[in-house]
Protein backbone atom coordinates (compact mmCIF):
# COMPACT_ATOMS: atom_id res chain seq x y z
CA UNK A 1 0.00 0.00 0.00
CA UNK A 2 1.04 3.49 -0.98
CA UNK A 3 2.44 5.78 2.03
CA UNK A 4 0.03 7.99 3.14
CA UNK A 5 0.67 11.69 2.21
CA UNK A 6 1.52 14.16 4.77
CA UNK A 7 -0.23 16.95 2.57
CA UNK A 8 -3.74 17.75 1.96
CA UNK A 9 -4.77 16.37 -1.50
CA UNK A 10 -7.95 18.78 -2.42
CA UNK A 11 -11.02 17.12 -4.85
CA UNK A 12 -13.16 19.30 -6.52
CA UNK A 13 -16.74 17.59 -6.78
CA UNK A 14 -20.05 18.60 -8.89
CA UNK A 15 -23.17 17.52 -9.86
CA UNK A 16 -25.85 18.19 -12.34
CA UNK A 17 -29.49 19.79 -11.54
CA UNK A 18 -32.81 18.73 -13.38
CA UNK A 19 -33.21 18.32 -17.28
CA UNK A 20 -36.05 16.78 -19.49
CA UNK A 21 -37.12 13.62 -18.05
CA UNK A 22 -35.22 13.59 -15.00
CA UNK A 23 -36.31 16.20 -12.35
CA UNK A 24 -34.27 14.63 -9.64
CA UNK A 25 -30.45 14.39 -10.71
CA UNK A 26 -29.00 11.79 -8.76
CA UNK A 27 -25.66 13.49 -9.42
CA UNK A 28 -26.25 16.23 -7.58
CA UNK A 29 -28.00 14.12 -4.75
CA UNK A 30 -25.07 12.35 -4.66
CA UNK A 31 -22.42 15.34 -4.79
CA UNK A 32 -24.91 17.00 -2.37
CA UNK A 33 -24.63 14.33 0.02
CA UNK A 34 -20.68 13.93 0.10
CA UNK A 35 -18.37 14.58 3.15
CA UNK A 36 -15.99 17.79 3.19
CA UNK A 37 -12.67 15.20 4.41
CA UNK A 38 -12.05 11.73 3.70
CA UNK A 39 -9.36 10.08 5.39
CA UNK A 40 -5.64 9.83 4.22
CA UNK A 41 -5.84 13.65 4.03
CA UNK A 42 -8.21 14.00 1.62
CA UNK A 43 -10.52 17.48 1.61
CA UNK A 44 -13.28 17.78 -0.50
CA UNK A 45 -14.80 20.54 -2.25
CA UNK A 46 -18.11 20.29 -3.19
CA UNK A 47 -19.61 22.96 -5.34
CA UNK A 48 -22.42 24.24 -3.06
CA UNK A 49 -25.24 24.09 -5.72
CA UNK A 50 -26.19 21.98 -8.73
CA UNK A 51 -24.42 23.11 -12.24
CA UNK A 52 -27.49 23.65 -14.40
CA UNK A 53 -27.86 21.32 -17.57
CA UNK A 54 -26.67 24.29 -19.72
CA UNK A 55 -24.14 25.29 -21.43
CA UNK A 56 -23.42 29.13 -20.83
CA UNK A 57 -23.66 28.44 -17.08
CA UNK A 58 -20.76 25.70 -16.97
CA UNK A 59 -18.63 27.99 -19.64
CA UNK A 60 -19.26 31.21 -16.75
CA UNK A 61 -18.76 28.96 -13.95
CA UNK A 62 -15.86 27.22 -14.68
CA UNK A 63 -12.92 29.83 -14.71
CA UNK A 64 -13.58 30.72 -11.57
CA UNK A 65 -14.09 27.88 -9.65
CA UNK A 66 -10.96 26.55 -10.82
CA UNK A 67 -8.51 29.27 -9.86
CA UNK A 68 -10.82 29.52 -6.60
CA UNK A 69 -10.31 26.05 -5.52
CA UNK A 70 -7.44 25.46 -7.17
CA UNK A 71 -7.76 21.80 -6.80
CA UNK A 72 -5.58 18.74 -7.54
CA UNK A 73 -7.96 16.12 -9.14
CA UNK A 74 -11.78 17.49 -10.46
CA UNK A 75 -14.56 15.13 -10.16
CA UNK A 76 -17.47 15.68 -12.11
CA UNK A 77 -20.77 13.15 -11.76
CA UNK A 78 -23.64 13.26 -14.26
CA UNK A 79 -26.35 10.75 -14.69
CA UNK A 80 -26.79 8.10 -17.51
CA UNK A 81 -30.43 7.03 -16.92
CA UNK A 82 -29.98 3.45 -19.28
CA UNK A 83 -27.17 2.16 -17.09
CA UNK A 84 -27.50 0.25 -14.04
CA UNK A 85 -23.45 0.65 -13.12
CA UNK A 86 -21.68 3.64 -12.10
CA UNK A 87 -18.65 3.94 -14.78
CA UNK A 88 -15.47 6.63 -15.13
CA UNK A 89 -15.17 7.78 -18.69
CA UNK A 90 -12.13 7.97 -20.24
CA UNK A 91 -12.44 11.26 -23.20
CA UNK A 92 -14.61 13.76 -24.59
CA UNK A 93 -14.99 15.81 -27.93
CA UNK A 94 -15.44 19.30 -28.54
CA UNK A 95 -18.17 20.15 -31.32
CA UNK A 96 -20.18 16.95 -30.69
CA UNK A 97 -23.00 18.63 -28.16
CA UNK A 98 -23.18 22.24 -29.65
CA UNK A 99 -26.22 22.18 -31.48
CA UNK A 100 -28.49 20.25 -28.77
CA UNK A 101 -30.41 22.55 -27.12
CA UNK A 102 -29.81 22.54 -23.21
CA UNK A 103 -32.11 23.54 -20.30
CA UNK A 104 -32.87 27.02 -21.29
CA UNK A 105 -33.50 26.22 -24.62
CA UNK A 106 -29.91 27.25 -26.04
CA UNK A 107 -27.58 25.94 -28.38
CA UNK A 108 -23.36 26.35 -28.05
CA UNK A 109 -21.87 27.76 -31.34
CA UNK A 110 -19.16 26.46 -33.39
CA UNK A 111 -18.19 29.95 -33.51
CA UNK A 112 -18.45 29.85 -29.34
CA UNK A 113 -16.39 26.39 -29.23
CA UNK A 114 -13.78 27.95 -32.05
CA UNK A 115 -13.25 31.11 -29.58
CA UNK A 116 -12.33 28.93 -26.46
CA UNK A 117 -10.58 26.08 -27.87
CA UNK A 118 -9.63 26.85 -31.28
CA UNK A 119 -6.23 25.59 -30.21
CA UNK A 120 -6.79 22.30 -28.36
CA UNK A 121 -7.17 18.73 -29.94
CA UNK A 122 -11.06 17.51 -31.28
CA UNK A 123 -10.56 15.05 -28.42
CA UNK A 124 -8.76 14.95 -24.84
CA UNK A 125 -7.87 12.41 -22.47
CA UNK A 126 -7.80 12.63 -18.85
CA UNK A 127 -4.09 12.53 -17.44
CA UNK A 128 -5.38 10.71 -14.60
CA UNK A 129 -4.63 6.42 -15.04
CA UNK A 130 -7.79 5.62 -15.18
CA UNK A 131 -6.90 1.82 -15.47
CA UNK A 132 -5.33 1.97 -12.23
CA UNK A 133 -8.01 3.70 -10.67
CA UNK A 134 -10.69 1.24 -11.82
CA UNK A 135 -8.33 -1.71 -10.72
CA UNK A 136 -8.37 -0.10 -7.20
CA UNK A 137 -12.29 0.67 -7.39
CA UNK A 138 -13.72 -2.14 -8.23
CA UNK A 139 -10.98 -3.89 -4.96
CA UNK A 140 -12.81 -1.27 -2.76
CA UNK A 141 -16.10 -1.75 -4.03
CA UNK A 142 -16.56 -5.45 -3.22
CA UNK A 143 -18.25 -5.15 0.13
CA UNK A 144 -20.28 -2.15 -1.06
CA UNK A 145 -24.17 -3.88 0.07
CA UNK A 146 -26.00 -3.55 -3.53
CA UNK A 147 -29.60 -2.46 -3.53
CA UNK A 148 -31.75 -4.92 -4.93
CA UNK A 149 -33.65 -2.28 -7.19
CA UNK A 150 -30.36 -1.89 -9.23
CA UNK A 151 -30.42 -5.74 -9.99
CA UNK A 152 -29.79 -6.38 -13.98
CA UNK A 153 -33.77 -7.69 -13.88
CA UNK A 154 -35.46 -5.38 -11.50
CA UNK A 155 -33.62 -2.42 -12.70
CA UNK A 156 -34.67 -3.06 -16.67
CA UNK A 157 -38.18 -3.81 -15.31
CA UNK A 158 -38.32 -0.08 -13.87
CA UNK A 159 -38.07 1.10 -17.92
CA UNK A 160 -38.50 -1.54 -20.73
CA UNK A 161 -40.44 -4.83 -21.65
CA UNK A 162 -39.11 -7.08 -23.57
CA UNK A 163 -42.38 -6.48 -25.79
CA UNK A 164 -41.89 -2.40 -25.58
CA UNK A 165 -38.20 -1.65 -26.27
CA UNK A 166 -38.15 1.98 -25.50
CA UNK A 167 -34.89 4.39 -25.24
CA UNK A 168 -33.84 6.08 -22.22
CA UNK A 169 -31.54 9.11 -21.66
CA UNK A 170 -27.98 8.94 -21.53
CA UNK A 171 -26.47 12.48 -20.52
CA UNK A 172 -28.63 14.09 -23.51
CA UNK A 173 -28.42 11.21 -25.82
CA UNK A 174 -29.90 7.84 -26.47
CA UNK A 175 -29.13 4.18 -25.53
CA UNK A 176 -31.70 1.17 -26.71
CA UNK A 177 -32.35 -1.28 -23.22
CA UNK A 178 -33.48 -3.86 -24.86
CA UNK A 179 -30.40 -3.71 -27.55
CA UNK A 180 -27.85 -3.29 -24.68
CA UNK A 181 -29.33 -6.23 -22.12
CA UNK A 182 -27.49 -8.58 -22.97
CA UNK A 183 -24.29 -6.39 -22.29
CA UNK A 184 -25.40 -5.57 -19.17
CA UNK A 185 -23.36 -7.14 -16.50
CA UNK A 186 -22.27 -8.17 -12.78
CA UNK A 187 -19.82 -4.80 -13.16
CA UNK A 188 -20.85 -2.16 -11.02
CA UNK A 189 -18.31 0.13 -11.38
CA UNK A 190 -16.03 0.29 -14.12
CA UNK A 191 -14.02 2.13 -17.06
CA UNK A 192 -15.88 3.56 -20.42
CA UNK A 193 -15.62 5.94 -23.29
CA UNK A 194 -18.99 7.06 -23.44
CA UNK A 195 -19.40 10.18 -22.08
CA UNK A 196 -22.27 11.56 -24.71
CA UNK A 197 -22.84 14.23 -26.31
CA UNK A 198 -24.49 16.73 -24.26
CA UNK A 199 -23.56 18.68 -21.03
CA UNK A 200 -22.01 15.93 -19.52
CA UNK A 201 -19.13 15.27 -22.42
CA UNK A 202 -19.35 19.74 -22.47
CA UNK A 203 -18.01 19.74 -18.89
CA UNK A 204 -15.63 17.17 -19.32
CA UNK A 205 -14.30 18.88 -22.15
CA UNK A 206 -14.74 22.27 -20.83
CA UNK A 207 -12.66 21.28 -17.48
CA UNK A 208 -9.84 19.52 -18.72
CA UNK A 209 -8.65 22.26 -21.11
CA UNK A 210 -9.47 24.81 -18.23
CA UNK A 211 -7.56 22.52 -15.37
CA UNK A 212 -4.47 22.07 -17.93
CA UNK A 213 -4.72 26.05 -18.59
CA UNK A 214 -5.08 27.17 -15.27
CA UNK A 215 -5.15 24.36 -12.64
CA UNK A 216 -2.57 24.16 -9.78
CA UNK A 217 -0.32 21.70 -12.08
CA UNK A 218 -1.97 22.42 -15.75
CA UNK A 219 -2.49 18.89 -15.80
CA UNK A 220 -5.92 17.20 -16.95
CA UNK A 221 -6.55 15.94 -13.75
CA UNK A 222 -9.73 15.90 -14.37
CA UNK A 223 -12.31 12.50 -13.93
CA UNK A 224 -15.83 12.18 -15.07
CA UNK A 225 -18.32 10.21 -13.27
CA UNK A 226 -22.11 8.57 -14.96
CA UNK A 227 -24.21 7.16 -11.79
CA UNK A 228 -27.22 4.90 -12.69
CA UNK A 229 -30.81 6.86 -11.95
CA UNK A 230 -30.62 6.64 -8.31
CA UNK A 231 -34.10 7.63 -6.68
CA UNK A 232 -34.69 6.14 -3.73
CA UNK A 233 -32.06 6.82 -0.20
CA UNK A 234 -31.23 3.40 0.10
CA UNK A 235 -29.73 3.66 -3.94
CA UNK A 236 -28.47 7.41 -3.10
CA UNK A 237 -26.85 6.47 0.09
CA UNK A 238 -25.34 3.56 -1.91
CA UNK A 239 -23.74 6.04 -4.60
CA UNK A 240 -22.07 7.85 -2.06
CA UNK A 241 -20.36 4.92 -0.66
CA UNK A 242 -18.81 3.98 -4.33
CA UNK A 243 -18.68 7.98 -4.99
CA UNK A 244 -16.32 7.70 -1.83
CA UNK A 245 -14.53 4.42 -2.85
CA UNK A 246 -14.38 6.66 -6.65
CA UNK A 247 -12.40 9.78 -4.87
CA UNK A 248 -10.07 7.36 -2.80
CA UNK A 249 -8.62 5.17 -5.58
CA UNK A 250 -8.23 8.76 -7.98
CA UNK A 251 -6.53 10.46 -4.90
CA UNK A 252 -4.43 7.21 -4.66
CA UNK A 253 -3.31 6.81 -8.08
CA UNK A 254 -2.96 10.69 -8.25
CA UNK A 255 -0.56 10.29 -5.42
CA UNK A 256 1.35 7.25 -7.32
CA UNK A 257 2.14 9.28 -10.78
CA UNK A 258 3.52 12.21 -8.76
CA UNK A 259 5.38 10.07 -6.16
CA UNK A 260 3.41 11.27 -3.36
Amino acid sequence: MAPIASTITRVLVTGFGPFQGVPNNPSWGIASRLPTSLPGNIELTIHPAAVPVAYHPVIDLLPGLIEKVQPDIALHIGVAAGRKYFAVEQTSRKGVYWFSRDVDGEVFENAEGEALWGDQPEKLSTDLDLEAVVQDWQTRTENVTWPPSLSSSSFLSKIATPSSPVSVSLGGDTLDVLEEQSQIDSDEVRWSDAVGSYLCAFIYYADMVEMSRNGKAQRRDVSFMHVPMLESEEELSVGVDVTIELVQALVRSWREQHGL
